[in-house]
């Protein structure tokens, strides 16, 4: 088993200790441009017994995973910086890293946030269009944590509104309907 895999299952078990989550169902809102790479998580999962989870089916033609293009990302960035100035992002009092510390995971989160820009490009001819880039990793930097946070903002909206994962999903309440 490859070691994402493992740490993937390491914090759904992880997830699932926490108070009122033992029972919760794990939404996957993976990258489909990974060659292969949902599928095979997806096989490590259900190889290592978690139960109750989905994958969100997005990608290109409705294959498993979520399709980053530009006009993704930007719907994603243009999401994010909505639900940061409405104050709708909080950390979880059981916020937790299965690979650093608290304090090192927040301020990873904070930096890439900071980091994270649309790239300009001009046209290379008169009458072409400009190009924008999505990205974090200008300079040698890591980007996977607001990528990350990302598609768990679209794959949340997405997964309370699409009626195709209704089975999925709790009971509706007040509170899940507040978050859209």
């Amino acid at each position: 088993m490859r070691e994402t895999h493992k740490l993937v299952i390491e914090h759904i078990k992880k997830i699932r200790q926490i108070p009122n989550l033992e029972e919760s169902t794990i939404v996957f809102c993976l990258e489909s441009n990974l060659a292969f790479e949902c599928q095979h998580l997806l096989h490590s999962i259900q190889n290592a017994g978690i139960k109750r989870w989905v994958a969100l089916n997005e990608g290109a033609g409705g294959s498993l995973g979520w399709l980053t293009t530009n006009e993704r990302k930007e719907a994603m960035c243009l999401q994010l910086r909505e639900a940061l100035s409405v104050g709708k992002l909080h950390f979880c009092t059981d916020f937790f890293s299965t690979t650093q510390g608290l304090r090192e995971a927040k301020e990873q989160l904070e930096s890439e946030m900071r980091n994270y820009c649309v790239l300009v490009e001009a046209s290379k001819t008169p009458f072409g269009k400009v190009k924008k880039t999505y990205s974090g990793k200008v300079g040698g930097r890591q980007d996977d944590l607001i990528i990350t946070l990302q598609l768990a903002l679209i794959g949340s909206r997405v997964f309370y509104t699409e009626p195709r994962y209704r089975n999925f999903r709790p009971v509706s309440n007040e509170k899940t309907a507040e978050l859209f």
